[in-house]
């Protein structure tokens, strides 16, 4: 059983890392941070995921790139990435993620999620009942991000989301208060 259990958690996480790579998703937001598109995407504060089982709720002086949203994939940034300038104000430059899917009996460890999404250098890990956070090294989703970021998995009502978050080598994003975004968001998740 305990060899399912683990099987599934797997196959959760490659779904949820497939999920985030469908379309070229993060396209648009790429573009907007150099300042190269005319056309900025629509900034959100939040939106329904999971056809409509969870509210995502973007920390706050991060904006969810409407352009970006899938019924299991948003990306967000800091506000004025996004074209809202007044919102973003103090938060920490970066890339954050969050991928849906149904949720399985156990929340991936960070060993698990490190396995399945090839991450290694794995530190500061915090599990809670519903949630676990943790810093680890992989391959950055733009260059210029630091390899060394953060991710957190959290189980609410039926879904799973797991959560990336990037930031530029020695930024505020790669540091203690990456870890901090990724409990505002998952403090703010809600059932539809």
């Amino acid at each position: 059983m305990t060899t399912w259990t683990c099987k599934g958690a797997f196959a959760l996480l490659a779904l949820i890392s497939l999920a985030a790579c469908e379309d070229g998703q993060g396209g648009a937001f790429l573009q907007g941070l150099d300042g190269n598109s005319s056309d900025k995407p629509v900034a959100l504060s939040q939106a329904k995921m999971a056809f409509g089982t969870v509210t995502l709720v973007a920390p706050e002086g991060f904006c969810i790139d409407k352009s970006s949203l899938k019924q299991n994939f948003a990306l967000m940034a800091r506000c004025e990435s996004l074209g809202a300038p007044s919102a973003g104000t103090g938060a920490p430059l970066g890339i954050l993620t969050a991928s849906f899917s149904a949720a399985s009996a156990t929340i991936p460890t960070p060993g698990e999620t490190a396995a399945a999404l090839r991450l290694d250098a794995i530190t500061d890990p915090v599990s809670k009942d519903h949630s676990v956070t943790f810093r680890a090294s992989g391959s950055p989703p733009a260059q210029g991000l630091s390899k060394t970021h953060w991710r957190g998995t959290a189980r609410v009502g039926s879904q799973m989301m797991a959560l990336a978050f990037y930031g530029p080598n020695g930024g505020r994003a790669v540091g203690a208060e990456g870890r901090s975004v990724l409990n505002r968001v998952i403090n703010s998740l809600t059932d539809g």
